[in-house]
């Protein structure tokens, strides 16, 4: 380990050790000393930026979410219409899983994990993943200039109920065509949710 790194590169990079070892092993697989060791770190590396392993999952839930978000908000299009906008979106989550699945596999082993030992856990897991996807249907009813026609914590409920779908079932059968076939007809179901703001 480089004596060097800011404590934001040591932490960052526990997180990305430790969505590795979950990845490979689950959540029982992610000691702290099995992440150090996945990071090259010593173990007192862990303690000067983290308090406690709950903490370092926790950063791995929100790291992973922030990343899809940004993602999610980085791929809108400008001047292009609502059901071409929410399709960039949800394609870009679906590259983002392709390019490293072992992310999302890690939330899926952290989500059944607390759904064992921690419901509470699980719950707030779920519970960011909702104000993620408010955030980027903030984002798209802004830049398309519509209002959404159902209450935005259903829609976005929804979207995370069907994307969670779409990522389970592309992990297992890596269906790339099929995923985004799914990807198209729930950016249709979405337009359709719309209705344009008067200006």
């Amino acid at each position: 380990m480089n004596r060097r790194m800011s404590p934001e590169a040591r932490r960052e990079a526990l997180v990305q050790a430790a969505i590795r070892v979950i990845a490979r092993g689950g959540v029982a697989a992610a000691t702290t000393r099995a992440v150090v060791a996945e990071a090259k770190m010593p173990l007192g590396a862990f303690h000067y930026v983290f308090t406690s392993r709950d903490e370092l999952l926790s950063e791995v839930v929100h790291t992973i979410t922030d990343g899809e978000r940004m993602a999610a908000e980085l791929a809108l299009l400008e001047g292009a219409g609502l059901e071409a906008t929410v399709a960039a979106a949800l394609a870009s989550y679906l590259d983002l899983l392709i390019a490293d699945p072992d992310r999302e596999l890690a939330l899926t082993e952290l989500s059944l994990y607390g759904l064992r030992h921690d419901p509470a856990l699980a719950r707030r897991q779920h519970q960011l993943y909702f104000l993620e996807m408010e955030a980027v249907l903030r984002q798209v009813a802004e830049r398309c200039g519509i209002r959404w026609t159902e209450p935005l914590p259903e829609l976005a409920r929804r979207l995370i109920v069907v994307t969670e779908g779409i990522t389970g079932t592309w992990l297992a059968d890596r269906d790339t065509d099929a995923a985004r076939g799914v990807l198209r007809a729930v950016a249709a179901w979405v337009a359709a949710s719309a209705e344009r703001v008067d200006a």
